[in-house]
C-alpha cells in the first residue's frame, strides 16, 4: 500500500527485524528520485538533474564549465539563454531551440531537421571581412539522435572577388557517409602562377562514423604559424593537413580569407536530428587539445532532514538505483538524530555519518541508529576519463516507524490512609522508560485536585502512592507509558478508586 506524504511516496510493507518484540511490525519505504521527486535534496555540488530512467530525473555530475578568456571569440552554452557569452555575434533566429538534455551544462539546442540558429557576426568576429585569419580553434559536442545525411552542424558562407570576379566562399562541418567532414571552400589564399593569390580550400574527414545518442566532442585547429589544420574528436587526430605549399610543415604557410558574409550568418544545425552543445570559437589554440566533459573533481548531494514521524524510528535498509560506467562510482551516506540543528543542511543534524553497506541493509543496532530525522548524502566519482559521469536514478529508504509503548495492564488501586495505592504490570516490550498517572474527580476528566497536579510522573515503578485527597471522595485514574525517545502510549483502562481516611479521622 502506497501514498503521498509530505511530498514523498511512502509504502507500507510487512517485514521481520531482528528485535524479537519489534517482529511482524509494518514498516515504510520512502522514494527519492525515479517518478518521483528529488524536492528533499537541499544541496548540489557539482552535481545536476537530468532527464532519464523511467521518464524521471537523475542525478549526474556538472559539466566542466567553458571559461571565456580574452581570446574567446565565440561562446554558446545554451544553458538558458541563446546568446554569444563574447559579445562578438548576434541572434539572428533560433531562441525556441533550448532544451533540457544530458548536455553540458544544463542545456543543449534541440533540432529536429527543420529548424536551426543563425548568429550574425560582428565586426570583431572570426568572420569579419577582408581580415587575415590567425590561429583558431573551432569547437562544438555534437549527440545525433539520427544521422542525416548532407546536414551541416555549422556554416558560414562569403564571397571575395578573385581576379575582378566574385568567389562563393564556405566553411561548413557537414555529415556525408555516416561522417563529419570540415569543408574550407575557396578560403585558402595560395599563389597562382602569375604570382597572384589565387583562393583554395581544404577538406578534413572523420575517419570513425558517428554514433547515434552518443556525446562527441568535435574540434578543428588551425596553426598560422605552421599552417597545420587539423580534426579531433573526442581529444584524438582524425585528420591532419598543412595550408603549404608543398602540404607539409615548411615555412610557407598560406593565409586563410573570409570575405564578406552573405547575410545569412553563421548557421548551426540545418538539417540536424540531435543536438548541440558548448559551441566555442578561441581565436588561439589552446595549449593542450584535451577536452573533457567533466572536470574529475566529486559532485555530492545533501538532502535536508527527513522526518520519519517520530524519535525511535528505524531505517532498515537504503537500497539505490544507478549506473557507474567505466571507472566511474557512487558512495552513499546516512546519518539518524532526533533533533535539528541548524537550518544548514551540512550541520543540521549532530552525528557522524556512516556509509551505507554494499547490500543496502543497515545493521540492526538496539541502542544506536534510531531518530526521527534521516539525511542522506551521495558522492558522484569521475574516472580518469572524465568522459563518463555515474548516475544516480532513485532511492529507496526502509524505515520501522516510531511506534509508541503500550499502556501498562492490570492496574489497580486501593485506599490508603489520605490518598490511594496504584500498582500495575510493567509494559512490556519497546523502550519502556517511565510511566505518568492522570487523575481527576470525573471519569475521563483528568485536571487533578485543587492539591494534586495531573499527571504525576512516576519514574520507573510500577506502584505509586497518591496523598493529599479528600477522605472517602472518588477519584478516577489513568496511566501512560513512555519511552526513552519521548513516544508515548495510549492511556490505560480507568479505574476508580476512593481516597482512604487518615488514622486521626
Amino acid at each position: 500500500m502506497c501514498g503521498k506524504v509530505m511530498g514523498f511516496t511512502v509504502c507500507v510493507l510487512l517485514v521481520l527485524i531482528g528485535s524479537p518484540a519489534a517482529a511482524q511490525i509494518p514498516a515504510e519505504v520512502l522514494r527519492l528520485g525515479s517518478d518521483d521527486s528529488w524536492n528533499a535534496v537541499a544541496q548540489f555540488e557539482n552535481a545536476r538533474l537530468v532527464p532519464g530512467w523511467r521518464g524521471g530525473m537523475e542525478v549526474v555530475l556538472a559539466e566542466a564549465q567553458t571559461a571565456l578568456r580574452d581570446e574567446t571569440d565565440l561562446l554558446v552554452t545554451f544553458d538558458g539563454v541563446l546568446q554569444d557569452q563574447a559579445g562578438n555575434y548576434a541572434v539572428l533566429q533560433g531562441e525556441d531551440l533550448l532544451v533540457t538534455v544530458p548536455a553540458m551544462n544544463g542545456g543543449a539546442a534541440g533540432f529536429d531537421g527543420r529548424n536551426h540558429i543563425a548568429l550574425r557576426p560582428g565586426r570583431e568576429s572570426l568572420f569579419a571581412p577582408a581580415s587575415q585569419v590567425q590561429s583558431f580553434t573551432i569547437d562544438l559536442w555534437f549527440h545525433p539522435n539520427r544521422i542525416t545525411e548532407g546536414a551541416e552542424l555549422l556554416r558560414w558562407r562569403g564571397s571575395m572577388l578573385e581576379d575582378g570576379r566574385p568567389v562563393l566562399q564556405e566553411l561548413r562541418l557537414q555529415i556525408r557517409d555516416r561522417r563529419l567532414h570540415w569543408v574550407l571552400d575557396n578560403l585558402v589564399a595560395r599563389t597562382g602562377a602569375n604570382g597572384r593569390p589565387r583562393m583554395d580550400g581544404a577538406t578534413l574527414s572523420a575517419r570513425r562514423t558517428l554514433i547515434p545518442r552518443t556525446w562527441q566532442h568535435h574540434q578543428l585547429r588551425f596553426d598560422a604559424f605552421t599552417g597545420q589544420l587539423s580534426y579531433l574528436v573526442d581529444q584524438r587526430t582524425e585528420a591532419v593537413t598543412y595550408l603549404t605549399s608543398t602540404g607539409r610543415e615548411d615555412g610557407t604557410v598560406h593565409t586563410l580569407l573570409f570575405g564578406v558574409d552573405t547575410g545569412e550568418g553563421l548557421v548551426v544545425g540545418r538539417g540536424v536530428e540531435g543536438a548541440l552543445d558548448e559551441l566555442r570559437i578561441m581565436r588561439t589554440i589552446p595549449e593542450t587539445a584535451r577536452w573533457t566533459r567533466f572536470a574529475g573533481d566529486p559532485g555530492s548531494i545533501l538532502t535536508e532532514p527527513i522526518d520519519l514521524g517520530g524519535s525511535g524510528a528505524v531505517v532498515q535498509e537504503i537500497i539505490t538505483t544507478e549506473e557507474t560506467p567505466g571507472r566511474t562510482g557512487i558512495r552513499g551516506f546516512y546519518r539518524v538524530a532526533d533533533v535539528v540543528l541548524s537550518r544548514d543542511p551540512a550541520d543540521a543534524l549532530d552525528v557522524s555519518w556512516t556509509e551505507i553497506p554494499q547490500s543496502g541493509v543497515i545493521p540492526y543496532d538496539p541502542r544506536a541508529g534510531r531518530g526521527r530525522y534521516l539525511q542522506l548524502r551521495f558522492d558522484l566519482l569521475a574516472d580518469a576519463a572524465r568522459n563518463d559521469t555515474p548516475r544516480l536514478m532513485d532511492v529507496e529508504v526502509g524505515y520501522l516507524p516510531a511506534l509508541p509503548p503500550i499502556p501498562p495492564r492490570g492496574v489497580v488501586g486501593r485506599p490508603v490512609p489520605g490518598g490511594v495505592l496504584l500498582e500495575w504490570n510493567e509494559a512490556v516490550g519497546g523502550d519502556v522508560a517511565g510511566y505518568r498517572v492522570y487523575l481527576g474527580e470525573q471519569p475521563r476528566r483528568y485536571t487533578g485536585t485543587a492539591a494534586v497536579a495531573s499527571p504525576i510522573d512516576a519514574g520507573s515503578g510500577t506502584r505509586l502512592e497518591i496523598t493529599g485527597l479528600r477522605p472517602d471522595v472518588p477519584y478516577v485514574f489513568a496511566i501512560e507509558s513512555y519511552d526513552r525517545h519521548g513516544q508515548i502510549s495510549p492511556l490505560s483502562p480507568e479505574v476508580e478508586v476512593r481516597a482512604g481516611r487518615n488514622v486521626t479521622q
